[in-house]
């Protein structure tokens, strides 16, 4: 039998994190992962989509060349989504390899196979049936894509996200329904627009982005409009149909029932918990009313030697939140304290385009939550560098409390703005008010400024609008 301090089951940013952080800190420890690692994120998520987006927005680029005096002769633009598929793949590849480097230079065991718990402090591996056993384990398990009952995903026409990033060919004219209006659906609308596909996002709530900041969503919907992508919100889909080489979608929309044909269907609609087959109950480890593993604030489950991190918590389903989880569960083993996490306040990015992200309440929420609101906008067609870059849509928002100017969240919409976001994670986690940002001196010309100007919106002295 091999035994460790720790054993961490899934190779995602959660549990690959973990077991890095732990062996740094001195633990003997041991990863098991039944497919690669680098789990979801690097392999059929976060990092795979964002080389699709970054040749897509290269493609809408060259396609606007002449607005920069540039022009482009000959027989004009050949787009071969193949080899940005292609592309995809490899930085997925190359990030893979690294994680395994970090394994060995780190010294962590990594075994290759499914785990499945015999107790709070042991497992066994199949197919290999080696048992390993620890003093705590960490549960990283992830999640998967929901599938919608009534759909037959054996149709090659019909995708989840993981085949929707296997997909080699999009042309002009390809219709593509897409249903479901968060960010692995938009992202993915996003993308297949720039290369010419004629696109149609369906929403069951009112809006695209329904998470978001409904000024966001709006801008969102606006954004999509001027670029020719469809959308039907408080829509929902009553059944697929597969007719030779079409698909026959029936929707009501609103009480009024249609019909809508494409070539190829997304099915984005939220994700499941990975807890079958892990042995869970011969742990002890219980799991929420909604299916996911029921954790303590120190991470900890209801078996204390097993912890739990990342999308089977179901906290908040984001790779950055599971790297957090898992350096606090590291923490709590070690008999650390621990950083108790506002889930609320933690950074939120959708990479469409425009882009969007956020942190903190919405306008909304704050107000149902009792602050009294004042609210600081500012637009980025204010903004010197978005105007120098041709960018100027979207904008920063700042929800804040009126009496001390405390700021509850912000929202922003349009180009780069997921990099922007760490600076107001990090305003809302130290406490900042909107006075306080208002003196933070930000360097010009910068789309950041645009944070600045709307914190002196919120205080009443809008400099540049």
């Amino acid at each position: 039998m091999n035994k460790f301090d720790l054993i961490v089951i899934g190779g995602g940013p959660g549990g690959y994190v973990a077991a890095i952080y732990a062996a740094q800190k001195g633990l003997k420890t041991a990863l098991v992962e039944k497919a690669d690692l680098g789990g979801v994120c690097l392999n059929w998520g976060c990092i795979p989509t964002k080389a699709l987006a970054k040749n897509a927005e290269i493609l809408r680029m060259v396609k606007e060349a002449d607005k920069y005096g540039i022009a482009l002769n000959g027989s004009g633009i050949k787009a071969d989504y193949a080899v940005a598929q292609k592309r995809s793949r490899e930085v997925s590849g190359k990030l893979t390899m690294g994680i395994k480097s970090l394994m060995k230079k780190n010294k962590v065991t990594v075994f290759q196979g499914e785990a499945n718990l015999i107790n709070g402090t042991s497992l066994k591996i199949a197919p290999s049936g080696e048992i390993l056993e620890a003093k705590n384990i960490i549960l990283a398990t992830g999640a998967h894509a929901f599938r919608i009952p009534g759909i037959d995903y054996s149709n090659h026409q019909i995708m989840t996200s993981k085949e929707a990033l296997e997909l080699t060919q999009v042309n002009p004219g390809d219709q593509i329904v897409v249903i479901g209006a968060g960010a692995i659906g938009m992202e993915f609308s996003s993308i297949w627009d720039s290369y010419g596909a004629e696109v149609t996002v369906i929403e069951m709530l009112p809006h695209l982005l329904p998470n978001e900041d409904s000024d966001v969503s709006k801008e969102m919907e606006k954004a999509f409009k001027k670029r020719g992508i469809k959308f039907k919100v408080e829509t929902k889909v009553n059944a697929v149909v597969a007719d030779k080489n079409k698909l026959n979608l029936t929707i009501d929309e609103k009480g009024k029932t249609e019909t809508i044909i494409c070539d190829r269907l997304l099915v984005s609609a939220g994700i499941r918990p990975n807890v079958e087959g892990i042995g869970l109950e011969k742990a002890g480890v219980k799991l929420t009313d909604r299916g996911y593993v029921q954790v303590n604030n120190q991470l900890q489950t209801t078996c204390p030697s097993v912890y739990a991190i990342g999308d089977v918590t179901g906290k908040l389903a984001l790779a950055h939140v599971a790297s957090a989880q898992a350096l606090a569960a590291v923490h709590g083993i070690l008999g650390e304290p621990v950083k108790q996490f506002n889930y609320v306040n933690m950074p939120r990015c959708t990479y469409t385009y425009p882009e969007a992200a956020s942190v903190g309440l919405t306008e909304d929420q704050a107000r149902k939550s009792g602050y009294d609101v004042k609210v600081g906008i500012f637009p980025l067609a204010a903004n010197g560098k978005s105007v120098a870059m041709n960018e100027t849509g979207g904008f920063v928002k700042i929800v804040a409390d009126t009496k001390y100017n405390e700021i509850l969240g912000v929202h922003l919409i349009g180009a780069h703005v997921t990099e922007l976001i760490t600076a107001a994670t990090s305003y809302i986690d130290l406490e900042f008010t909107a006075d306080d940002i208002a003196q933070v001196v930000h360097p010009h010309p910068s789309v950041s400024e645009a944070i600045m100007e709307a914190a002196h919106a919120v205080v009443g002295h809008a400099i540049h609008i």
